[in-house]
C-alpha cells in the first residue's frame, strides 16, 4: 500500500490508529479479585506412623500433592477400622471410629487415580462379596419361596381355629433375610437411600466419590434435602442411632450403623458447602477433616513405579482386606446392628490428649488463636483420638489400647487439619462471581494472544464460562477490577472485525 498521506486508505488507516489510540484509557491500578490464600504448611507425614509408607508410595505413583494422597488414605482405613472398634476418650465417652474427609482440588490434579488406588482393597473386597452374593441371593430367593408356600399351605389345612393357625405359622418360623448387598462405597446417595443402604446391606458404609460436584449438585444436596442430608451425616459420625418415622415407610430404628465419607470437589463446588451457614450452623462442617493442597501440576515428570511403592501399596490392601472381612461383634439383642469393642488409652496417650484437650479450649478463647475456627476447634481434640485409635489399630488389628505413639500422630495431624481450616476460614465466601472471574484471569494469563473477543472466551474458555452471558459478566468483573482494558468497537481479530473485545493489562 502506497505511504502517502494523499492516499485515503492510509489515511483511514491512520484515523483507526488514531481512534484506537485514544479510546483506550489508561490503565487504572489493579484491584485483586479476592484474597489470595496463604500456601498450605507442609503435611506431617511422619504422623502418618504404619501408613507413612503407603501415602508416600501413593504419591510416588501418581506425583499427585502428598496430602491429598495421605488424606485419601485416611479416609480408607476408616472405612475398614469404623466397625471394629470405638474409642474411649476422657470425659467424652465412647466415639465411633468414622471420619468425614474433605479434599478440594482443581481438575487435574489427579483425584481420581488417588481415590482409585487408596481403596482398591475395599474394592476387592466388594468383589468377593458380589461372588458369594449370586449364589447367597439364588438361597434366598429359594427359601423366600418355600417359606411363602409353607405358610399358604399352613392357613389352608387350618381353618377356623385362631390358635392353631398361629401355632402352625410359629412351627414354620421366621421369614428368611435377604443377603446384604455386596456393595460398600456409595458415591451419590439422597439422605432416605443411605438410610435404606445401611438398613438392607451391611452396618458400615462410605460415602466415596472423586466428583464431589455430582454428589453436591444432586438430589442429596438441593433445596429440600441438604438439611436432611447434613443431619444425617452428623448423625453417623456421632455413632447415634438412625430413628426416621415416616407415614408411607414406616418407623426406622438403625442402632449401630456406621457411615464414613471422603468427598472430593473442586475449589468453586466446595465453595458451596463451605460457604452454606446451614452447613455450618448444624455443624457438618466442623466434623469434616478438610484439605485444599497446592497444585503440583507442571512438575510432575515421568517416573517409573519403584518396587518398594508397589509392596507397600500390596501390604496395605491386604490389611484393608482383612480388616473388612474379620467379622465384626454384633449387639446380642439386635444382631444386625454394632457394638464394636472399645479401646481405651494408655496412661500416657490419656495425660498427652488432655493435654492436647486443654490446649484447644484455651485456644477458643474469645482472643485466641483458633476463635474464629470454634466450631471445629471445639472437637478438635476429638478428631486427634479417633485419627490415633485407627492408626494403633490398622497398625495392631488386635489392639485394644491406643498407645502414646499413635496419640502423639493423631495430635499432630489434628493440628495439621486445624491450620488448614485456619487457611480456609473465610475462602468460601467468596462470591461465585469473583470467583469464576479469577478462574477467567488465570486462564488468559497462560495465553499467547492477550486480546480476547466474547465468542472466543465462551466458546475455548473455561468451562464455567461456556455462555456469553457468564464470559460478559467475568469479563466485567475483570474490566472494573482494572486487569482487561476494553478495546474499540470493530477491531479485527482472527480476521473479523470484533464488537466485543479486550485486552489482557501487563
Amino acid at each position: 500500500m502506497d505511504a502517502n498521506p494523499a492516499n485515503p486508505a492510509f489515511q483511514d488507516a491512520q484515523s483507526f490508529a488514531r481512534t484506537v489510540a485514544e479510546e483506550i484509557k489508561a490503565p487504572q491500578e489493579k484491584r485483586p479479585l479476592c484474597r489470595e490464600l496463604p500456601p498450605p504448611q507442609p503435611f506431617p507425614i511422619d504422623a502418618m506412623g504404619p501408613l507413612k509408607d503407603v501415602a508416600l508410595a501413593i504419591h510416588h505413583a501418581t506425583q499427585a500433592p502428598l496430602s491429598m494422597c495421605a488424606h485419601s488414605v485416611l479416609a480408607a482405613v476408616t472405612i475398614a477400622c469404623q466397625g471394629q472398634r470405638d474409642v474411649q476418650l476422657p470425659g467424652g465417652g465412647r466415639k465411633p471410629l468414622t471420619g468425614l474427609f474433605i479434599s478440594i482440588a482443581e481438575s487435574g490434579e489427579r483425584k481420581s487415580t488417588v481415590d482409585r488406588l487408596a481403596v482398591a482393597g475395599i474394592r476387592r473386597v466388594e468383589d468377593q462379596w458380589r461372588a458369594a452374593w449370586e449364589s447367597e441371593r439364588t438361597h434366598y430367593c429359594n427359601a423366600k419361596a418355600a417359606w411363602d408356600s409353607a405358610r399358604a399351605e399352613a392357613l389352608r389345612k387350618v381353618k377356623g381355629d385362631m390358635q392353631a393357625r398361629l401355632s402352625a405359622l410359629n412351627a414354620i418360623g421366621l421369614e428368611p433375610k435377604a443377603p446384604p448387598h455386596p456393595m460398600l462405597l456409595i458415591a451419590d446417595p439422597t439422605p432416605e437411600a443411605l438410610i435404606m443402604h445401611l438398613a438392607d446391606g451391611r452396618a458400615i458404609a462410605g460415602l466415596f466419590t472423586d466428583e464431589g460436584g455430582q454428589l453436591l449438585g444432586g438430589a442429596a444436596f438441593n433445596d429440600e434435602s441438604r438439611m436432611r442430608t447434613a443431619a444425617l451425616l452428623n448423625i453417623l459420625w456421632d455413632g447415634a442411632p438412625i430413628r426416621r418415622l415416616r407415614r408411607s415407610t414406616g418407623t426406622t430404628f438403625l442402632p449401630g450403623r456406621r457411615c464414613s465419607a471422603h468427598i472430593m470437589l473442586q475449589p468453586i463446588v466446595a465453595d458451596t458447602l463451605l460457604g452454606d451457614s446451614m452447613a455450618d450452623g448444624i455443624g457438618l462442617i466442623a466434623r469434616m477433616l478438610i484439605i485444599a493442597p497446592e497444585s503440583t501440576a507442571g512438575t510432575r515428570l515421568f517416573r517409573e513405579a519403584s518396587r518398594e511403592s508397589e509392596a507397600a501399596l500390596s501390604a496395605y490392601h491386604d490389611r484393608l482386606a482383612y480388616l473388612l472381612l474379620r467379622p465384626p461383634v454384633y449387639q446380642a439383642e439386635s444382631p444386625d446392628a454394632l457394638d464394636p469393642p472399645v479401646m481405651q488409652l494408655d496412661d500416657d496417650a490419656r495425660a498427652a490428649w488432655i493435654a492436647f484437650y486443654n490446649d484447644c479450649e484455651q485456644a477458643i478463647a474469645p482472643e485466641g488463636p483458633l476463635a474464629s475456627i470454634r466450631a471445629f476447634a471445639a472437637k478438635l481434640a476429638e478428631h486427634a483420638g479417633r485419627l490415633a485409635a485407627m492408626l494403633n489399630l490398622y497398625h495392631g488389628p488386635d489392639a485394644m489400647n491406643v498407645q502414646l505413639a499413635a496419640m502423639q500422630c493423631g495430635v499432630q495431624l489434628a493440628r495439621f487439619y486445624a491450620n488448614e481450616m485456619l487457611r480456609l476460614h473465610g475462602s468460601a465466601s467468596v462470591a461465585p462471581e469473583l470467583r469464576m472471574a479469577q478462574i477467567l484471569l488465570r486462564w488468559w494469563q497462560l495465553q499467547p494472544e492477550k486480546m480476547q473477543y466474547l465468542a472466543r472466551l465462551y466458546q475455548f474458555g473455561p468451562n464455567g464460562l461456556r455462555e456469553a452471558a457468564k464470559a460478559r459478566a467475568a469479563v466485567k468483573i475483570l474490566e472494573d477490577h482494572g486487569w482487561i482494558e476494553r478495546l474499540p468497537p470493530g477491531i479485527e481479530l482472527d480476521g473479523k472485525p470484533r464488537k466485543e473485545a479486550w485486552r489482557l493489562l501487563p
